[in-house]
């Protein structure tokens, strides 16, 4: 009797379709752990951001501001000024140089961007959307808590990047936290009292939002402590 060798074509074709249906099943779900990865990642660097403009705030006996700014994910990250829309965060961290707010409620013509310093560089976070607060974490959400996502008060402090010009970002009108030199945190210039300012980060496909995705982080402050926590699915 003669010995087979090899293997026919039906075998070959069956075997890659096997092959094709694993990779169709596994491929998405690596996807989203690495989307998983991501978040933590991002959500930690911008819980760090908050941290320590807390403690400039303090160490310089002054006031700090950080902005936030979405931008469409879809245009180039060189484009200036970057174009509003989804999927781009721009965050950017700036200073009083004369320690005062800077800004009078009942007059918006009273703030000066010149009496703004940089504190650090400007970072952006590409396949990220900013938002008030997340569906895994409502429940939970303590009664009296604001977010800045687009929150007015933010337009008690127009400033942009450079802060000088403005150049890349027009205005952080997404939102903003304000930090001061006693290390509490508010909304600036907000007439609502709060225990705590929260930020939700959700991560997109580009400029995409994901439906129904349990895939979000939400980021605490403490407004009397100005301690910053981040919490996750």
């Amino acid at each position: 009797m003669r010995r087979r060798k090899g293997f026919t074509l039906f075998e070959i074709v069956a075997v890659m379709s096997i092959m094709s249906l694993m990779m169709w099943f596994t491929i998405p779900a690596l996807q989203s752990v690495d989307g998983a990865k991501n978040l933590t990642a991002n959500a930690t660097e911008i819980q760090q951001i908050l941290s320590q403009a807390r403690a400039q705030a303090m160490l310089r006996n002054s006031y700090v501001y950080v902005g936030f700014y979405e931008s469409d994910a879809s245009q180039p990250d060189t484009v200036r000024p970057a174009p509003g829309g989804t999927g781009r965060l721009w965050v950017g961290v700036a200073a009083s140089k004369d320690g005062t707010q800077g800004y009078d409620v009942t007059n918006s013509a009273a703030w000066n961007a010149t009496n703004l310093t940089p504190v650090d560089k400007l970072r952006y976070f590409d396949n990220l959307h900013l938002t008030t607060n997340a569906s895994f974490y409502s429940p939970n959400m303590p009664v009296n808590t604001l977010s800045p996502a687009g929150d007015p008060s933010a337009t008690n402090t127009p400033f942009g990047w450079p802060v000088e010009n403005s150049n890349s970002i027009t205005q952080f009108s997404t939102g903003i936290i304000q930090f001061t030199p006693q290390g509490t945190a508010m909304l600036p210039g907000s007439s609502t009292t709060s225990e705590y300012l929260q930020i939700a980060l959700i991560p997109t496909h580009g400029k995409l939002l994901p439906n129904n995705s349990p895939n979000a982080a939400v980021i605490q402050v403490d407004a009397i402590t100005g301690s910053v926590t981040t919490y996750r699915p």
